[in-house]
């Protein structure tokens, strides 16, 4: 039988050949004693280099998190942000796994929130976000630093069923790929429930 090929092999490859310091300036990270610092919600992420050793708190220190992290310290090339939100489906390569990423992310967090949504924004802003004026529970989350989204729920009423929209900044595929960025929701999707069904705590 053939073994499958190690997910971490390639972007370790490449982050120990890149300058640490650009890495950190490209992604947003700090640089110092040989570990890169990069914020998460509301943790930190530690990336030592050249062994490319992951650290993070147990809520984020899974396979996921993990590879996700990597790739987005190797892709990140420093492009600003483009203040211009747009859907997944428009996403390079979006549309390809638009549906799925309605299903499991979108329909999970109205599914879960859309009787209740100011229950949606106290879970959210227990991990850092900030509330817009947009619907009947809007807010910007910053996930890496260079991966803002904007998270807008409808709640349910008698006329129609609860809808929400996870939208990103244009820019967003200069650090993930379209299918790394609906990983990425679903993690912060499902911290946003775990917050708010009390099986994450915070303090």
């Amino acid at each position: 039988m053939t073994e499958r090929p190690d997910p971490f092999e390639e972007p370790v490859r490449l982050l120990r050949q890149k300058d640490p310091e650009t890495i950190a300036e490209n992604a947003g990270a700090t640089w110092g004693h040989h570990r890169l610092i990069l914020p998460f919600l509301v943790w930190d992420i530690s990336v030592e280099h050249p062994s490319i050793s992951y650290e993070a708190p147990a809520p984020i220190s899974g396979f996921t998190m993990k590879l996700l992290t990597l790739l987005y310290l190797n892709r990140s090339d420093g492009a600003g942000l483009a203040c211009n939100w747009i859907p997944y489906r428009e996403l390079n390569d979006g549309l390809f796994y638009a549906k799925n990423f309605h299903e499991t992310v979108e329909e999970r967090i109205s599914g879960r929130f859309g009787s209740n949504p100011g229950e949606l924004l106290s879970a959210a802003g227990k991990l850092g976000a900030e509330p817009v004026e947009q619907g009947d529970a809007g807010f910007i989350i910053r996930t890496y630093p260079r991966i803002p989204l904007l998270i807008i729920l409808w709640g349910e009423d008698e006329e129609f069923p609860a809808s929400c929209n996870v939208l990103f900044d244009a820019s967003s595929t200069h650090y993930l790929n379209a299918f790394e960025l609906k990983m990425l929701c679903l993690e912060v999707a499902g911290k946003m429930i775990a917050v708010a069904d009390g099986k994450l705590s915070l303090a």
